[in-house]
């Protein structure tokens, strides 16, 4: 039995805990859909499930959780900041008292780095079986836009290095995006992984997306 996707947030804050899919379930193919600010923003609803998300990721040892890994249908991510970005961040987000760690609402890229400077990393995931590793591309630098609970206008923040990793592998999640996405048929681990991709159907048009590089302009 696969996660139930929850998109009412008054809903999923009345949970005293949240679960994580596993990969085949579909929940995580899921595209979430933007958190309307206009409604939730200040909130404890919407406190309270990023409280959620964070004590998920802590439970589980990840440095960085989508909302959507928990099917909330809800562009919520959660990361754990090294000391290099939290410096930058701290007068950005002065009503956080949790400064090792930033929760984006409706995150957006909205600057990269070029082509030519993409890394090279082996990712795993924690929703992907324990044996499963891939060679992705990620850009060396992202500009992420993004709404926090404590201020009403959209904030921004740049990740480099494994930072900028981290943020683009969970908002890949977000777009419904694993990290078996990223490489062939040919490349995953087995011959059951493989057949069970195909007859879920989502491995093509999820791969497009994740090649895709998008900058979204306002």
């Amino acid at each position: 039995t696969g996660l139930r996707i929850l998109d009412n947030l008054d809903e999923v804050s009345k949970l005293s805990k949240l679960d994580m899919g596993r990969w085949p379930d579909p929940a995580l193919r899921h595209i979430a859909k933007e958190v309307d600010m206009e409604k939730w923003f200040g909130t404890t609803s919407l406190r309270r499930v990023c409280e959620l998300l964070k004590e998920v990721a802590i439970e589980n040892n990840a440095v960085g959780l989508a909302a959507q890994q928990c099917g909330i249908d809800a562009r919520i991510v959660y990361l754990e900041l090294d000391a290099a970005t939290n410096k930058r961040q701290q007068q950005i987000r002065r009503n956080d008292n949790n400064n090792n760690s930033i929760t984006m609402i409706n995150p957006i890229i909205v600057n990269r780095s070029s082509e030519l400077e993409m890394k090279v990393w082996n990712e795993y995931c924690l929703v992907l079986p324990t044996t499963f590793r891939a060679t992705v591309l990620r850009d060396a630098w992202i500009d992420v836009e993004y709404y926090d609970f404590f201020q009403r206008v959209p904030q921004r923040i740049r990740f480099t290095g494994e930072m900028a990793r981290a943020a683009q592998h969970e908002l890949d999640h977000d777009r419904g995006v694993l990290t078996l996405d990223h490489i062939g048929y040919e490349e995953m681990e087995s011959d059951t992984m493989r057949s069970i991709e195909k007859k879920l159907n989502y491995h093509e048009q999820r791969q497009l997306l994740a090649y895709a590089r998008q900058i979204v302009t306002n």
